[in-house]
């Protein structure tokens, strides 16, 4: 039924147009899949089954790093598209939002409470994409310098061959430097740290990763950074990166009962 709801919602709409899920309790969870990937993936439609089974109004939109867009929004354009998601929650009746995600998705969940005031709580799954950091960084840092010249010369807007490395794999995505440098800046807005030191105000962070990727020992690096919270928690989950959604599913449910009645 999930899937078919979520067809639907693409051929009325297209990817502008978020699917949709359940009846709105209070709670509506803004839910953003990972890069490469889509809205209607397994892990995707169990947690938002989950949610639903809940009473939690959930809206999935497929995001400028989906396997179908990759890439063809900026980051700011990007942090619009979760406002639309937004405001389509409040509008069917959610007095709370969260904005969740995995992967990139967290990343960009992370950049929404650091750039727009619209969340009363953020969810992390495996956070990722790292452009400050090693591989990604130093796979992209020649990509990263002709997209400044680019923009520099008047040619920001053209899309060209661009680098890019997902879980360690490197790929060639099509782009314009504009939208690029956005998502590769080692200093730019995609920057999990600085978005979690820049959240607009101290706001509820589920941060969750699995046992068996780097972040796993990384509670400083990104949840440290965030401003305080009482409702603010940090798990390890017995999985890969790709299993976290699946393998924090009580954990998520758990917290956001507890969000909901305060």
């Amino acid at each position: 039924m999930i899937r078919f709801v979520y067809l639907l919602a693409v051929l009325l709409g297209g990817f502008a147009s978020p699917v949709v899920w359940s009846q709105a309790n209070g709670v509506g969870v803004v839910l953003l899949h990972a890069k490469g990937s889509a809205p209607d993936t397994r892990n995707m439609r169990a947690l938002a089954s989950a949610l639903e089974s809940r009473g939690h109004l959930v809206s999935a939109p497929e995001m400028a790093w989906s396997r179908s867009r990759m890439y063809d929004a900026t980051h700011d354009e990007a942090m619009s598209e979760i406002d639309r998601a937004v405001d389509a929650l409040r509008q069917k009746g959610a007095v709370k939002i969260v904005v969740a995600g995995q992967s990139m998705g967290a990343n960009a969940a992370l950049g929404y409470a650091a750039t727009r005031n619209g969340a009363d709580g953020v969810i992390a799954m495996a956070p990722g994409h790292t452009p400050e950091l090693g591989k990604t960084r130093r796979n992209a840092a020649t990509d990263v310098q002709r997209a400044r010249d680019l923009i520099e010369f008047g040619d920001g807007k053209e899309k060209q061959a661009f680098s890019d490395t997902n879980q360690g794999k490197r790929s060639a995505v099509s782009a314009t430097a504009e939208v690029y440098l956005s998502w590769f800046d080692p200093d730019g807005p995609a920057v999990m740290p600085k978005s979690a030191a820049a959240f607009k105000k101290p706001l509820p962070l589920l941060m969750i990763v699995g046992s068996r990727e780097p972040l796993a020992k990384g509670q400083d690096y990104i949840f440290d950074k965030a401003p305080l919270h009482p409702g603010s928690q940090f798990k390890v989950v017995d999985t890969d990166h790709n299993g976290v959604p699946g393998a924090a599913t009580d954990e998520i449910l758990s917290w956001l009962e507890a969000l909901q009645g305060h």
